[in-house]
């Protein structure tokens, strides 16, 4: 009895995957993941994507279109503009993971996921410092809250974490859709939250080392 084929194995119902398969299919070329990390990001034209990339519309537009057949992403508003419409999207899609699926996902991805989350974020604080835009708002929030926690407190604050990103999420969806009414400029920003064991040597970089994890104060740098 032969085998099945590649195609057939490839179409098979029941294969494993950490993934909608619709999202791998997305963000299986570079374009296609640039665009939807955009739309991610905020409401955005192809026009707009297209002096980003230093490409015209027509080189690209077609990942544009495979990305909303895949329901990634979709049309919140159009405009005229020298006689054309310009239509702006959003995505529909997200690279988060809810806790079931990160459980799930093997600690190669987990690692990958994590690196690639912080080289973002790396470069997301570099860009700021050096456009200036760090510091451009008085009402920005950093903070650094080094802790020591027994397991259900370690809990009690993955918890608060997890339920910040929901709301978060929600509202991010909310400005999104009142900014594709067009009424008013979007603010780009970054939000990040960590939460990871440091281990006892974190306790010896710095001169107040455990004296400062005994405090329990966080350090704060931002308008009330």
């Amino acid at each position: 009895m032969a085998g099945k084929s590649m195609q057939e194995v490839a179409e098979w119902d029941e294969l494993k995957t950490f993934f909608d398969r619709r999202l791998i299919k997305a963000i299986g070329h570079p374009v296609r993941e640039h665009i939807l990390a955009v739309l991610n990001e905020r409401t955005a034209s192809a026009r707009e994507i297209s002096r980003e990339l230093g490409a015209d519309v027509s080189s690209f537009y077609h990942h544009m279109e495979e990305l909303e057949n895949l329901e990634c992403i979709e049309r919140v508003r159009t405009r005229q503009k020298r006689g054309a419409n310009e239509h702006f999207f959003k995505a529909r899609s997200t690279l988060l993971f809810d806790e079931t699926r990160w459980h799930a996902l093997p600690p190669s991805v987990k690692a990958d996921v994590a690196v690639s989350s912080l080289q973002y974020l790396f470069d997301d604080v570099v860009n700021a410092l050096e456009k200036g835009t760090l510091d451009a708002r008085d009402d920005r929030h950093v903070s650094w809250t080094p802790a020591e926690f027994d397991s259900q407190g370690w809990e009690e604050a993955r918890d608060l974490l997890n339920r910040t990103l929901e709301q978060l999420g929600a509202i991010q969806e909310a400005a999104a859709l009142r900014l594709a009414k067009g009424e008013e400029r979007g603010l780009l920003a970054t939000t990040a939250m960590l939460a990871f064991e440091t281990g006892d040597g974190a306790e010896q970089s710095g001169a107040i080392g455990r004296a400062r994890r005994r405090e329990q104060k966080p350090r704060r740098a931002s308008a009330q």
